[in-house]
């Protein structure tokens, strides 16, 4: 069962959790970025 959180944000930028991976540089690549994304929240790669 997946509970969804309906905010405000979360309808503006299309997520379905209000989670925000932030750019981290070299520590995290593109394979968090999307396995954030893919969860629900907002994955950001800098």
């Amino acid at each position: 069962m997946r509970v969804s959180f309906r905010t405000g944000l979360c309808e503006q930028l299309g997520i379905e959790y209000p989670v925000f991976q932030s750019g981290m540089g070299r520590v995290a690549g593109p394979d968090l970025v999307t396995a954030v994304s893919e969860a629900g929240g907002l994955g950001i790669l800098a």
